[in-house]
């Protein structure tokens, strides 16, 4: 006999999400994580785009929406120029507050140990997971672990390195100094010249802050590190001499964070009675926006696609996993994923003709959207609604 239906490793965005959709629909279910509270984390500030979407499918919206702070219009802008504006559905939270929201949703029914796991054992029919100060047999293991290695190893599951050190994001609080206002809501400032290694800005609202996420592809002993950390509104405004139109006039008020992302993708992972989901499965590119969209299409294909069927007969053999890593949408997503970060590498510091071609055309394009949709809202929807038919 098992001490519950599933155990899920990890207690982060990931492994919390599938802990509450699976005990919803009446499994039995453990949550296993070091932190009673999660501690804060320079992760995931933002959902839009299809991400609200799928927070909608797993039932998870009005929650999200009741804690969040929602915005929905954008100013694009490069140069010192306003390129565009985007108008959608956006929620600004720090990802120790949206870890937190997602366990407040966990049914009484979940059992969450706080404990760190020192090993797993894993069988077609039982999994036994070893804590420091107890065992808990499951039929199966999810595991949410993130990038943390401890334990995927033992289980003969490898980590396969795409790009080390692909991106470097930076995460800070600014405010605007006295006798100062912000005239948007929201800022996306784009770098425009491939030398400072700058993607772009974001600037949105959470509560009564505006949070920047600046997002890079610096390499990591880059001395501009070290000076943005020192003087972060000098910095900012040396290396993207236009963003002083928009901010006129503002200060950090909290220390820079930094993240380093390493693009990676597990392998050997069809395995007995193991499932890894997130970024303990594969990375993503901060500045390509999809590491919540993986994670959630990941909870959804896994929870509600295949394990119904799972259960249905007994073990939890390889052959069951296999089809989880398998599914088209999982596949497509996660293939999606790492061509938007190679994509956004590219245009951000690639100097070869083709590139700076593209670049000069992709801002081009969208200035005239962004003018046209000044003078015609309407035309500029159909605009962004129309898809070429491809020849044959």
């Amino acid at each position: 006999m098992s001490d519950t239906q599933i155990a899920i490793v990890g207690g982060g965005l990931s492994g919390s999400l599938a802990a509450v959709v699976l005990a919803r629909a009446g499994y039995g279910v453990t949550l296993i994580d070091r932190y009673p509270v999660y501690p804060k984390e320079f992760r995931v500030e933002k959902i839009a785009g299809e991400q609200v979407d799928l927070f909608r499918r797993l039932g998870l919206l009005d929650a999200l929406a009741a804690v969040a702070t929602p915005f929905n219009d954008i100013v694009n802008a490069r140069a010192g120029r306003i390129l565009d504006r985007t108008r959608s559905e956006h929620y600004g939270i720090l990802y120790d507050d949206l870890v937190g929201l997602v366990r407040a949703q966990l049914p009484p029914s979940v059992e969450f140990v706080c404990d760190r796991v020192v090993d797993l054992q894993t069988g077609r029919d039982k999994q036994t997971i070893a804590l420091k100060d107890r065992s808990i047999t499951a039929h199966l293991v999810v595991l949410a672990t993130g990038m943390g290695d401890a334990l995927r190893p033992k289980l003969g599951i490898r980590r396969r390195t795409i790009a080390e050190k692909q991106s470097i994001s930076f995460g800070f609080s600014l405010a605007p100094r006295p006798g100062h206002t912000f005239d948007f809501d929201a800022l996306t400032y784009y770098g425009d010249d491939v030398s400072n290694r700058i993607d772009y800005l974001s600037i949105f609202p959470i509560g009564g802050i505006k949070r920047a996420n600046l997002f890079t592809f610096l390499d990591h002993t880059d001395p501009w590190i070290r000076d943005l950390r020192r003087d972060p509104s000098e910095t900012l405004l040396k290396a993207m001499p236009g963003l002083g139109k928009f901010l006129d006039g503002f200060e950090i008020v909290e220390k820079v964070q930094n993240w380093t992302m390493d693009l990676s993708v597990a392998e050997n992972v069809e395995q007995d009675g193991v499932v890894l989901i997130g970024d303990a499965f594969q990375t993503s590119c901060p500045a390509a926006g999809t590491g919540v969209t993986r994670l959630l299409t990941d909870v959804d294909r896994l929870c509600n696609g295949y394990l119904p069927r799972w259960f249905e007969t007994p073990g939890m053999g390889k052959e069951k996993i296999a089809q989880y890593y398998l599914d088209p949408a999982k596949r497509a997503v996660d293939a999606r994923s790492l061509g938007l970060a190679e994509y956004r590498r590219s245009l951000t510091i690639d100097p070869g003709l083709r590139w700076s071609l593209h670049r000069r055309q992709h801002f081009a394009r969208r200035r005239l959207v962004g003018l046209i949709d000044r003078l015609s809202p309407r035309l500029t929807a159909q605009l962004r609604a129309y898809r070429p038919r491809r020849a044959g």
